[in-house]
């Protein structure tokens, strides 16, 4: 949560303007699913809860738009898009397209170092799904993965990868808090193991692997049951 400050001005104690927290406080939001697809916004309710005016609210939400992390509809409504089956298929391929080649190159850069704080964050994972802590386990999860990719300094991957994890974290939140740990499954002991060895071809399987065991697992898994929730919904007022 924000504290109370002028949206317009600095502060002085870190150089970070008003409108920047206001974005990473969103953004974190929205990538740890603290905002459910399709729950309605507003620029007034948002400004109230960060305690801030409307002008670094609507700058967020305009960055926030071109990360496809929210829709801005007419009559100034805001919303988390509604995840459909086609774009989640979509996030998932891009997801393992743009991952498994950032794990690959920046294998060299990988030491010993990178490995425990690696190791660290696994361990936070189990530990959020141990309590079923929502916000620590994508948070670690999360972590993991962006502390890997970001071993390669140049790589121009992690802009890519971190705009699609907004576009689908509120949708694996939901499915998570829905069907649990039993159903996602990670592979991040594979991946660790695969860079211990510096194997590529085994730290790309691992990361595909982590991805179709967990999200896309579990997202398909609450896809067909919304469907069969709302065929059941349909039949209904048809009888």
């Amino acid at each position: 949560m924000i504290g109370k400050a002028d949206p317009d001005t600095a502060n002085p104690a870190d150089g970070v303007t008003v409108q920047q927290r206001v974005y990473n406080q969103l953004r974190t939001d929205i990538l740890l699913g603290r905002i459910a697809p399709g729950e309605p916004l507003t620029i007034r309710g948002l400004a109230q809860r960060l305690d801030v005016s409307a002008m670094p609210i609507r700058e967020a939400l305009r960055q926030l738009a071109t990360e496809r992390a929210v829709e801005l509809l007419g009559n100034r409504r805001i919303r988390i898009p509604i995840m459909s089956p086609q774009r989640f298929d979509d996030l998932v391929v891009a997801r393992i397209a743009l991952e498994t080649e950032a794990a690959s190159s920046c294998l060299d850069y990988v030491d010993d170092a990178l490995i425990e704080k690696l190791v660290a964050y696994d361990a936070e994972v189990d530990k959020g799904i141990a309590a079923r802590d929502y916000d620590h386990w994508l948070a670690s999860n999360f972590a993991f993965h962006r502390t890997l990719y970001s071993a390669q300094p140049e790589s121009v991957f992690l802009p890519l990868i971190e705009s699609i994890w907004l576009q689908i974290g509120p949708f694996l939140r939901l499915a998570l808090m829905h069907f649990g740990p039993e159903l996602s499954i990670d592979r991040h002991a594979e991946a660790l193991d695969a860079m211990r060895n510096r194997n590529r071809p085994g730290l790309r399987i691992a990361i595909e692997a982590d991805i179709r065991d967990g999200i896309s697992h579990i997202g398909k898994e609450l896809i067909k049951f919304n469907a069969a929730a709302k065929a059941e919904e349909t039949a209904e007022k048809s009888a």
